[in-house]
């Protein structure tokens, strides 16, 4: 269960950096926050998969596929989330330089862009399923619950990314 394994990781990140055998070039109060935004992530992802499990969704083709988009919307933010997070072990790595301080903001920024496209899909999809779903309330609302939920992972990666915004400022 990757969830699990998640939070397993983040509470090991945690008793280190609370027992203070790791020294950190961050507060290591913005490090666990940065650590819970980024569990957040994962925790939703599981919701996603639950309540997908629940019942069938909503059985109207083009509602299907904007399901299909918003999921691909999320893919991407959480890939552009990945790379920022890669950039900052590469930013730990260099010692802080300017240069890759303000590359990470860039990676931010197109978390929040990437983030944005994602609410501008789910807000296409959600006013679709809303319209044409009044034959089948039951699964056009479950169907509007799991775009909400896809949209909360984009929404967590954002939070995320921002929380790396005072590594950049500092």
């Amino acid at each position: 269960d990757a969830e699990l394994a998640a939070d397993n990781l983040k509470n090991a990140l945690r008793e280190k950096v609370s027992s203070r055998e790791w020294k950190l070039l961050i507060d290591s109060d913005e490090f666990l926050f940065m650590l819970g935004r980024q569990d957040r992530i994962a925790d939703y992802a599981q919701n996603v998969a639950e309540q997908l499990s629940f019942r069938p969704l909503y059985d109207n083709d083009e509602a299907r596929q904007m399901v299909m988009e918003m999921a691909e919307a999320v893919q991407k933010t959480v890939a552009v989330y990945e790379d920022t997070v890669l950039h900052l072990r590469d930013l730990t790595l260099s010692g802080y330089t300017k240069t890759g301080r303000e590359e990470l903001l860039k990676y931010v920024q197109e978390v929040n862009l990437a983030e944005h496209e994602a609410d501008l899909v789910e807000s296409n999809a959600a006013g679709f399923v809303f319209r044409t779903g009044g034959d089948d309330a039951l699964a056009a609302v479950h169907m509007y619950r799991v775009l909400q939920r896809l949209d909360d992972v984009a929404n967590a990666c954002e939070e995320a990314a921002n929380a790396f915004l005072p590594i950049v400022f500092n």
